[in-house]
């Protein structure tokens, strides 16, 4: 089931005695500034939770995410610190290691729906995980300015929608602490919940 439960992540039941974080900025935020902000952060890693269910079946895991320009790499270890999903990108070629078996790829989003069955744009989702919208996208905010929903616009992205949950400030710059991804017209979610943001 790892295999289908894989990813992705891709991103709760959320789950499991995080720390509790503050819930964002106390006054209003400019949403182009914040976001022409995060749009320049193109190195990052996180560290936090992640829980997924498929047709009723649950799961979760401790996360390890990094990106560095191109470069990527993923990580999903149980309680007892076992990985049971390692992902890595570098250049062009993707690896992804699940259930004992190794796989690989030229474009990481394919590679993730080939063992998983779930097709998740990655290019996208790296910018909903740092609350960036695209520019055909449908969003709505929260009282102090910063997304609170978002729909995305684009042919691989609309059985999609993405819920954001508590924002944590880094460096000058309010980055999402949690976010759901729903699978439209299922129970079907991923959810991320991010301890600790690290960008360059």
């Amino acid at each position: 089931m790892l295999s289908r439960f894989l990813f992705l992540f891709i991103l709760s039941s959320l789950m499991l005695g995080c720390a509790t974080r503050p819930q964002g900025p106390e006054g209003n935020v400019d949403l182009p500034t914040q976001v022409e902000k995060l749009r320049s952060i193109t190195s990052w890693n996180i560290k936090g939770k992640m829980a997924l269910r498929e047709n009723g079946e649950a799961v979760s895991a401790t996360l390890r995410w990094s990106v560095d320009d191109n470069a990527l790499a993923f990580r999903l270890t149980n309680f007892l610190g076992v990985t049971l999903v390692d992902m890595q990108s570098e250049g062009q070629v993707v690896t992804l290691e699940a259930d004992g078996e190794t796989y690989t790829d030229t474009d990481a989003s394919r590679l993730i729906y080939r063992v998983t069955g779930w097709d998740i744009p990655l290019d996208k989702l790296l910018n909903w995980v740092k609350g960036v919208p695209g520019e055909r996208d449908t969003y709505t905010l929260t009282e102090n300015g910063l997304l609170d929903t978002l729909t995305p616009n684009c042919f691989r992205c609309r059985q999609w929608q993405v819920r954001y949950g508590a924002y944590q400030n880094v460096d000058g710059v309010w980055l999402p602490g949690a976010l759901t991804l729903n699978q439209k017209d299922t129970e079907n979610f991923i959810k991320i919940r991010i301890n600790t943001w690290q960008t360059q």
